[in-house]
């Protein structure tokens, strides 16, 4: 365990559980994701809204006459202009689409409905009601109309449902009466059991809220299936095609777009489903209800025979045999077309320095370098026995090019440093060859500046400079040299005196703390290298003098450092992806508090990271630099230290690696002040003095003042009067809510909710008390009657974004004070959830938190 800390003390205590209350948390709006639709103009001036309610203005004349809009999804709402169609924007708003040209007086077909991505525009309106049981499995509608299907098995049969309104839409076995929920979808009022056939009483009308039932849905929009285990998402209709490795976790939900044929998967299937990310999955592992196609159809292919099926990358012809002189038939295969493939083979060369050649179902050849099988070697049966030709190791390809200025700026480094690494061990082959080229395979000159301008194309940026030197020209034309202290990864540097006596070229993989460089080489040793790390003011014996260092983009950014993370830091869990482990802590040093990312890798990779610190406190942020991690080293990324004051501090990180985001990560901690419990039936009041001051009250209450308040008995504290109690003391003025006594857990609200109210509190800076058992704390002692009870105070937490939770995230670890010694401990969730199985009802967990 590289990154955790361990904390180890002891305790005891007293307390006796009592009834429950309940309150929901509103789900946060989901952000805008890639991919968009459009663009479409504005016809006038459009304020955005935060929701579909046109008086909820967010951003005044958000767009302008003209201007180009683009939509990531649409949903229904109330009318506006004639039409209850809304709009929500890339940036993250809500538009009327009245107010925006898109061609069509309906839905755009194509464009996801907003439901079927998790994303709700009636989120702040309404009211709570519930819950009620759903009679059988219910699929979510996105209005009125048994055949607007969004989410599939969206309640399932005995789960519960809080509804927000009724109204009357399209008739379901004989009743007319919908219930729109608070997750957003309509359900036919038949599939629930609300204790009546008709209106519940005291119910408002969906209509009254500005929720609009009557609007159809897009058929071509997307829906909504359980994935039955976690799911790659391919580029292409087949298990070769390049991958986001566990895209989809197990027991989620992804919203399909359609649906097609293409190389058989899983369990014989050839169907595979696209999401709204523009990926493919396998259908055999996504809960549709059918083993056949229940959507449209994404393309005209059908059910492959003999063979595998790969996409075509560009239009082929289908050549008699293994050579681009033999006789063909002319664009035999049109490029994004699927063809099937029964044998390999090597042949005469054909694109890109390959040799390799693919035999169709149709019995013609076509060259492998345009068929998308996910490797640039031979990866199924062999049709013969031919050689590879002479010349070329590993016959390499390459990516082709992005369009130049399509990378952005922020991603340029990790572009470049990932398409460098991806090269490592290619060899050149004949006279020089080698797949750099401007447009492919280049032999007989040196090769050196050609890798170098390719991998800077990788991040978008046009350049073609076959003479190292010339690197040097046009970082000076363009203002982008760079110092020897001052050196980034994805810079290259250049060896020799001059740009008129430049004898070779690097590009900077990774940078040291202490200033050291690795560069990836291309050229050196006829082959791509790592070289390094080594001082650039003396980088020999490896390399002569460095004349020159040029950077691809005007930027900045800090290194990483060395050292390690505090014990008592509050930590998020520490998290693994792709062989990098990654974790995000808050430090505390007096009243100086301070944000790390510490990352560690098990094998070469760029990483790179943003943190963020903000709360009460003074605010930081900081990015640290794209860079190659060595292998079984590990690295923080670190905000400068702030004063923390009332109110707490929070942190946020997000971490890339191998040129992927992770999830972003999440830590909030309370300036924190508490003293021992001074009797043994106090922890009680301990945990409401300490509460108190933590918040920052002026004038802090003694304990005894607190038990008689509280009601104290010899027995302990009731949580009703605790909730009371620390109402009262609760700081005026500083945007608190007063405290209430809750029960989450399995007969009451999900647990989710319960957690996420705790992180919630903390974050807006007030802890939350929580009642446990104190022989199952991890750090408590065994035995006692089983009815002892005991309070201690969650002042820290660490999560993570989720897309799995009703909450957002998912908090994992817990910072929190033991009034029994006046100590702090790390706790897990299922730490908490074992020790706090204290409340009447056995698997709930009560907490007195805010009313947020």
């Amino acid at each position: 365990m590289r990154l955790k800390r361990m904390l180890l003390s002891t305790l005891a205590l007293v307390l006796v559980p009592v009834g429950t209350s309940v309150v929901l948390a509103q789900p946060a709006h989901a952000d805008p994701t890639f991919p968009l639709y459009g663009p479409y103009p504005a016809t006038t001036a459009i304020d955005g809204r935060g929701s579909m309610n046109p008086d909820d203005r967010d951003a005044i004349d958000l767009y302008t006459t003209g201007e180009q809009i683009y939509l990531r999804c649409q949903d229904s709402g109330p009318s506006v202009g004639g039409s209850g169609i809304w709009d929500y924007t890339r940036e993250g708003h809500w538009v009327p689409d009245a107010y925006v040209r898109t061609g069509v007086s309906g839905f755009v077909s194509g464009v996801p409905r907003c439901l079927a991505l998790g994303i709700d525009g009636h989120a702040s309106t309404g009211t709570i009601h519930g819950p009620y049981s759903a009679k059988v499995d219910i699929d979510g509608r996105g209005s009125a109309d048994p055949n607007d299907r969004v989410r599939t098995d969206a309640y399932l049969a005995g789960s519960l449902l809080y509804l927000k309104c009724q109204d009357y839409g399209v008739a379901v076995n004989g009743s007319t009466l919908w219930d729109y929920t608070y997750d957003g979808y309509w359900v036919p009022d038949v599939y629930v059991s609300t204790g009546t056939s008709g209106w519940i009483s005291g119910m408002p009308s969906c209509s009254s809220l500005g929720i609009n039932g009557g609007v159809a849905g897009n058929p071509n929009g997307g829906r909504q299936f359980l994935t039955r285990t976690t799911l790659n998402g391919y580029h292409g209709k087949s298990l070769g095609a390049t991958s986001v490795v566990d895209k989809y976790a197990e027991g989620t939900y992804i919203t399909v777009m359609c649906q097609a044929y293409g190389e058989a998967n899983y369990g014989g299937s050839t169907i595979w489903d696209k999401t709204s990310d523009g990926l493919w999955v396998a259908d055999y592992y996504v809960r549709t209800g059918s083993t056949d196609i229940v959507m449209n159809r994404c393309d005209n292919d059908g059910p492959s025979g003999g063979g595998n099926r790969f996409l075509v990358k560009t239009t082929l012809n289908g050549y008699q045999s293994k050579s681009l002189s033999s006789t063909s038939v002319v664009d035999k295969y049109p490029g994004g077309s699927y063809v099937t493939i029964v044998c390999q083979a090597y042949g005469e060369f054909n694109y890109g320095g390959s040799a390799i050649w693919d035999k169709t179902s149709d019995g013609l050849w076509v060259a492998d370098y345009y068929v998308y099988t996910g490797d640039d070697d031979i990866v199924l049966s062999r049709c013969d026995s031919d050689p590879k030709p002479t010349g070329g190791p590993g016959n390499p390809s390459v990516p082709g090019d992005p369009t130049p200025g399509s990378v952005s700026d922020w991603q340029i480094r990790d572009k470049i440093v990932n398409a460098a690494l991806s090269q490592v061990g290619v060899h050149e082959w004949g006279d020089n060859c080698n797949p750099y080229g401007q447009s492919g395979v280049q032999c007989g000159w040196a090769w050196c500046s050609m890798f170098a301008s390719w991998t800077w194309r990788q991040a978008g940026i046009n350049v073609f400079l076959p003479y190292s030197g010339s690197f040097y020209n046009w970082g000076q034309a363009r203002g982008l040299l760079r110092s020897k202290s001052n050196i980034r990864p994805g810079d290259v540097v250049l060896f020799g005196s001059s740009s008129g006596a430049s004898n070779h070229i690097g590009v900077v993989a990774g940078v040291e703390p202490d200033g050291r460089i690795t560069t990836i080489e291309g050229n050196w040793g006829n082959q791509v290298k790592v070289v390094g790390p080594y001082d650039p003011y003396n980088p020999g014996p490896t390399h002569e003098n460095i004349y020159g260092v040029v950077a691809p983009v005007n930027d900045s950014s800090d290194v990483w450092q060395n050292g390690a993370v505090t014990s008592d830091a509050t930590c998020t869990a520490e998290k693994s992806s792709n062989g990098v482990d990654y974790q995000l802590c808050q430090e505390v040093s007096g009243t100086l508090v301070r944000s790390v990312v510490a990352v560690w890798s098990s094998k070469d990779q760029v990483v790179r990271a943003s943190v963020h610190l903000g709360g009460a406190g003074d605010w930081d942020s900081v990015v640290c630099q794209s860079t190659m991690l060595r292998a079984n080293t590990w690295r923080k990324c670190a905000t400068a230290w702030k004063t923390i004051k009332y109110g707490g501090a929070d942190a946020d990180a997000t971490v890339t690696s191998g040129g992927s985001e992770r999830p972003e990560l999440h830590t909030g901690v309370l300036k924190l002040r508490g003293w021992a419990q001074e009797k043994g039936n106090y922890c009680g009041p301990g945990t409401l003095q300490a509460a108190a001051a933590s918040m920052g009250i002026s004038t802090v209450p003694s304990q005894n003042d607190l038990a008689s308040q509280s009601h104290t008995s010899s027995t302990g504290t009731l949580p009703s009067d605790m909730a009371s109690t620390l109402s009262g003391h609760t700081p005026i003025g500083m945007g608190y809510d007063l405290y209430g006594w809750y029960s989450f857990g399995d007969s009451n609200l999900p647990l989710e909710y319960g957690i996420d109210r705790v992180r919630r509190g903390i974050k807006q800076g007030q802890p939350s008390i929580l009642l446990v058992k104190p022989q199952l704390l991890p750090w408590g002692t065994s035995g006692g009657s089983g009815l002892l009870r005991h309070y201690v105070m969650i002042y820290g937490y660490g999560s993570v974004d989720s897309t799995a939770g009703a909450t957002g995230e998912y908090t994992s670890t817990f910072k929190v004070w033991d009034p029994w010694d006046a100590t702090t401990h790390d706790m897990t969730l299922d730490e908490l959830i074992t020790a706090a199985n204290a409340a009447e009802v056995p698997g709930d967990i009560t907490t007195i938190s805010p009313k947020i």
